[in-house]
């Protein structure tokens, strides 16, 4: 303020004005306060938010390899209880599907392999027939059955027979032609009738696969040709074909039956 006769004069603050001039600033205080308080907790939400995302993301990864340890621990539990059942049930089931072929030269072995137009054909080895043609008789648990030989290779020994009607529970073993090739150390499961002891079953495992021939060490004996080689999953695998001593028996591959045999 400006006193004409005094000049200039010091304007002088009332008490009432400084205490309103401290409330304003208050005030002024308290909003930064609340404003900085606000964009702080808005900063720990968000941060919070990220972690929950990124924990739920590490329960979903936990989640996906448990379900692959309980089908791996499912899948060995499965193995487990099918070694420990052994291989009795297998044989039995091979055991109604495999027959004595009785010739005029003498016995051997053969298996239901397929059905075809109503047709039921059995396979076995060419050496334990003689030609295209010939009558030949199988037996199985006291049951007979004719059949005729209507395929023959012998530069791969192995023959196919056709049988005058069915044989009840005897399932083809080879319906659906498998290409599936024996590894040395499968497990093996022969069934034949050596010296004539029909329904004989011997096991072992492959000892070596040679391009037209699987060698095996499961036992086997004269009157064993023309039996199936089987694996553990019940595949037929082979045509047992010839032994050279002890543990050391050979088995045509059951897919070289589609060279001549059969349209596979």
């Amino acid at each position: 303020m400006y006193d004409e006769e005094y000049g200039p004069r010091t304007r002088t603050l009332s008490l009432p004005m400084i205490v309103a001039g401290l409330a304003v600033l208050a005030a002024v205080g308290i909003s930064l306060l609340a404003f900085t308080t606000v964009k702080t907790q808005g900063t720990k939400v968000s941060l919070l938010e990220t972690d929950v995302r990124e924990l739920e993301g590490r329960l979903e990864e936990f989640r996906l390899a448990d379900q692959q340890l309980q089908g791996r621990v499912k899948g060995a539990e499965g193995k487990l209880r099918q070694k420990d059942v052994g291989q009795a049930p297998l044989a039995a089931r091979v055991l109604k599907s495999v027959f004595t072929v009785e010739t005029d030269d003498g016995l051997g072995a053969g298996f239901a392999g397929w059905v075809e137009n109503g047709q039921f054909y059995v396979v076995t080895a060419a050496h334990v027939v003689s030609e295209i043609g010939e009558k030949v008789n199988l037996e199985r648990n006291n049951g007979s059955w004719d059949a005729e030989v209507v395929g023959m290779d012998k530069k791969r020994d192995l023959a196919v027979l056709r049988v005058s009607g069915h044989p009840v529970g005897a399932k083809p073993l080879w319906q659906k032609p498998l290409r599936n090739r024996p590894r040395p150390g499968d497990e093996l499961l022969l069934v034949g009738s050596p010296y004539g002891l029909s329904g004989t079953v011997t096991s072992g495992v492959v000892s070596a696969v040679r391009p037209n021939l699987i060698q095996t060490d499961a036992a086997a004996n004269p009157g064993n040709s023309g039996g199936p080689a089987v694996d553990r999953h019940g595949h037929v695998v082979g045509v047992l074909v010839s032994g050279g001593g002890e543990n050391l028996n050979f088995a045509v591959p059951i897919r070289q039956l589609c060279a001549t045999l059969r349209d596979c």
